[in-house]
């Protein structure tokens, strides 16, 4: 064989083992680099895994900790429910068809000396006030006379009230009168002290000057509890709408006056404050036709008397 052919062949062969070499390093190459990626692509994903794990976590522990705190309202508003249910428990305020009379009221004359004899009542010693109407009204009574030789009692009632609208229950919506009989002469100063009692223990005063009075207050207090617009109606009375209907019913309250000397006064005194001017004075209601001087004393003791019973006016304007 010739020397140049066999340099040849051997010059293909190198050639083929470079590009054979070549490609084998391009292919191992190749090969590191997807296995990175594949490692790159797996630690991605682990961490992916773990960050999805403790995001799971997290959302437990608060879901947990929600829970908990919802289990502590709940039991927070149960302790308060069990605090609070004795007094919701209570039982509603006891309803006597009868006045409820105190057993320290037994002897009172205002019991058969007033309206109380045809008013139905009787005797209840759990009650703490004396006369107990309803719920919403309750009544203290109490004697001046009385009240002077034992200025205590009436602190030891109230202490005993506790003010409150029965034995059971309490509601700031009560009525709590202290009644009381006059039947002193020198009261104004005694009546001052009560008064002031009354402001400051949330008590409605209320004066009767006999016994027979202050039955009469108790008996129309259960007669009206039922209803409330009568009884305001009761106390102020119809007004009327006319002037002259209100002149006529106004001056024929006068004893021994009539509805045609009212029709007379007004014709000649045209003005019902004429009429009381002039019927002040007297001297000219004579001349009027029917006015004899029975009816003229009358006006004149009415239109002059004092406005306010039992107040001193002499005296308050000499002091």
């Amino acid at each position: 064989m010739e020397q140049s052919s066999f340099a040849s062949i051997l010059e293909g062969v190198k050639r083929m083992r470079e590009e054979y070499g070549d490609g084998e390093s391009e292919g191992g190459g190749q090969g590191d680099k997807s296995e990175e990626a594949q490692q790159n692509q797996q630690s991605e994903q682990n961490h992916q895994n773990q960050q999805n794990q403790q995001n799971h976590q997290d959302h437990q522990n608060q879901q947990n900790h929600q829970k908990e705190q919802n289990q502590n309202h709940v039991q927070n508003q149960q302790q308060s429910r069990d605090r609070i249910q004795p007094h919701r428990r209570r039982p509603a305020p006891q309803s006597y068809s009868a006045v409820q009379v105190s057993n320290s009221q037994k002897g009172n004359p205002l019991l058969n000396n007033s309206l109380m004899k045809t008013t139905p009542w009787s005797f209840n010693g759990s009650i703490l006030s004396d006369y107990y109407i309803n719920a919403s009204v309750q009544i203290l009574f109490l004697s001046l006379k009385y009240h002077k030789v034992h200025p205590e009692y009436i602190w030891q009632r109230l202490k005993k009230l506790h003010r409150g609208s029965s034995v059971s229950s309490r509601s700031d919506n009560s009525l709590r009168v202290l009644l009381v009989v006059v039947d002193i002469d020198a009261y104004n100063e005694v009546l001052r002290k009560l008064a002031d009692l009354c402001i400051k223990q949330d008590l409605s005063l209320v004066l009767a000057w006999s016994f027979e009075e202050a039955g009469n207050y108790i008996a129309y207090a259960k007669q009206y509890e039922t209803s409330a617009s009568n009884a305001t109606s009761a106390i102020r009375g119809i007004k009327s709408q006319d002037y002259r209907a209100a002149v006529v019913e106004t001056l024929t309250s006068v004893p021994a006056v009539n509805k045609t000397d009212v029709v007379n006064l007004l014709a000649n005194f045209h003005s019902f404050h004429n009429v009381v001017k002039e019927g002040s004075n007297g001297t000219k209601l004579g001349d009027i036709s029917g006015m004899g001087s029975r009816k003229v004393e009358n006006m004149k003791r009415v239109f002059t008397e004092p406005f306010i019973y039992n107040k001193e006016y002499g005296r308050t304007e000499s002091n």
